[in-house]
């Protein structure tokens, strides 16, 4: 049987929380990153970074409105990154997911 993660989109208040569990579950690091006058931090996913919080911010009359939405690993089926990783470190798990092997990583990420 396939898995899949959801979240409630209706209940999301883009607090973040989710981008810190998932560093600290699975022991990220964190990035240096600079502001950029935006809420949104880290600006993209990398290999210290698979889940994000992406914000819009629009201003409809002088009323800022942020629009947002969660990024993170889709654990494609014929992924392009499990393709291209040219250590072996991204792999496809027996249960179907896209996992990583942090100890034959050479971070070229």
């Amino acid at each position: 049987m396939a898995k899949a993660i959801l979240y409630d989109t209706t209940k999301c208040t883009a607090c973040r929380a989710c981008q810190v569990a998932c560093k600290g579950w699975n022991e990220l690091p964190a990035e240096v990153t600079t502001n950029r006058g935006t809420y949104e931090n880290p600006p993209d996913l990398s290999p210290a970074t698979w889940l994000k919080m992406e914000f819009r911010e629009v201003d409809p009359g002088g009323m800022v409105r942020w629009f947002f939405t969660r990024r993170s690993c889709m654990h494609c089926t014929d992924a392009g990154c499990v393709k291209v990783c040219p250590s072996g470190a991204l792999y496809h798990h027996e249960l179907g997911f896209v996992a990583y092997d942090k100890d034959i990583c050479t971070g070229c990420g």
